[in-house]
């Protein structure tokens, strides 16, 4: 991994990459919900304004007259409610607060959503090996938006697959662990047992573990930070694993490493 910036500044590295895209996100759909009400209240009989990427350069221009006309809408747009986050299920199980700080939570499908670098490519086509599309796999995050705490928590989730067949491929593709030079080594975190990534670069840590249905990795620099991260997650529950849709098989692959 990438060494992180130094703490005043929001995690670095992969991790930042994900936290900007995902705000991205965010952004570009609150924006296009402020643009939709600001045209319905001031022509209530005009149609919906097209969300097609070809029509008026797209989703980013579309945002980007969202964001004008919000402003000069005054306070009736912000009327609007908030848009569903993209994997529910995930951002749940993610932690909202660690030593006493807040942490933002944000999600999206899709690693290239992400980042399109060789890491989210490798793990996007990792998902034809479980029987899924890209658009299948889910991300989220959690992070110190004011980057005052040296951490970031990211959690990986393909819903009627079992965690043990994606851990594997985060751990070679989104952690490459394979990597001549980078190692691994077994540790507890809160009675969890993980996977620790290091990289020899002085930068931060990967503690990569199962917990219910998801694979997660906690991004630190410090040990006791990180065990805080995984004692603040909310319990797993024992039926979070979603039915594999039909013909889908839920098993890990043989010979597939055990989740610890």
């Amino acid at each position: 991994m990438i060494s992180r910036t130094p703490r005043a500044q929001p995690p670095s590295g992969k991790d930042r990459r994900a936290v900007q895209a995902l705000a991205a996100l965010v952004v570009v759909v609150v924006a296009g919900v402020a643009l939709v009400t600001v045209q319905r209240l001031a022509s209530p009989s005009a149609a919906p304004a097209s969300s097609s990427p070809g029509a008026s350069g797209g989703l980013l221009a579309a945002a980007s007259a969202g964001a004008s006309a919000g402003a000069s809408a005054g306070p009736s747009a912000g009327a609007s409610a908030a848009p569903s986050p993209a994997a529910p299920v995930l951002e749940a199980e993610m932690p909202r607060s660690v030593d006493g700080v807040t942490l933002t939570v944000q999600s999206a499908t899709d690693a290239t959503s992400l980042s399109s670098d060789p890491s989210a490519r490798a793990l996007d086509a990792a998902m034809t090996s479980l029987g899924r599309k890209p658009s299948d796999l889910e991300i989220a995050i959690s992070y110190d938006q004011a980057g005052s705490l040296d951490l970031s928590v990211l959690g990986f989730r393909v819903a009627g697959v079992d965690p043990a067949a994606l851990r594997p491929i985060v751990l070679d593709t989104w952690l490459a662990a394979a990597t001549p030079g980078v190692t691994t080594s077994t540790a507890s975190l809160s009675g969890t047992a993980t996977t620790k990534v290091s990289y020899g670069n002085g930068g931060p840590d990967d503690y990569l573990f199962v917990r219910g249905d998801s694979v997660f990795v906690v991004e630190t620099g410090d040990a006791s930070v990180a065990d805080a991260a995984v004692a603040a997650m909310p319990a797993a529950s024992p039926g979070a694993s979603a039915s594999a849709p039909p013909g889908a098989s839920s098993s890990a692959p043989a010979g597939s490493p055990s989740p610890s």
